[in-house]
């Protein structure tokens, strides 16, 4: 006889399962919420301009520094529903050991790829801050800061695919 409560608990998510996958649903949700902000501000900007005659001349930088934000807080979430883009034309036809073992190239290359975006980003980071950086546009912000979402979707991408790598050598369901 199978006993499901211990299957169950052997395939239950850890602590740091659960802390990792709350955090990138979270950091989900707020890029969801910066799509309506975004298109908020175009419609504000759209009806100063033409309405108004007086354009915000600010908006389209905000919506720049919006709209990284937005992507590198979402990325982590696309990985975790599967959302990116894939060839599953060969994978899908890929026999069960070797279906698992392109999941596990597969999230080794996106951490890879994060650690690679990350300490470059972070390279970046500190190399504006340790001179006192700003930007050239209407909002005169420290160039630092609009690049500290790449950092913590970068983190967030890695966290991610490295639960997804756990869970492919344990053979637990992605």
């Amino acid at each position: 006889m199978i006993d499901h409560k211990k299957v169950g608990a052997a395939n239950a998510p850890t602590f740091p399962d659960r802390i990792i996958t709350w955090l990138v649903r979270f950091c989900g949700m707020l890029s969801t919420a910066l799509i309506l902000v975004i298109l908020a501000q175009i419609v504000i900007a759209v009806i100063r301009r033409y309405l108004f005659d007086s354009p915000l001349q600010w908006s389209d930088e905000m919506i720049g520094y919006l709209l990284v934000t937005l992507i590198m807080l979402g990325s982590a979430e696309a990985l975790r529903r599967g959302d990116h883009i894939a060839i599953d034309l060969v994978s899908a036809q890929l026999r069960p050991g070797l279906a698992r073992m392109q999941r596990v190239l597969a999230n080794l290359s996106v951490m890879a790829f994060a650690t690679i975006v990350g300490v470059s980003i972070w390279d970046s980071i500190a190399f504006a801050h340790s001179f006192g950086s700003y930007s050239v546009g209407y909002i005169e912000i420290a160039t630092w800061i609009p690049q500290v979402p790449v950092v913590l979707g970068m983190a967030l991408l890695f966290l991610t695919a490295a639960l997804g790598l756990y869970r492919s050598l344990r053979g637990l369901p992605q």
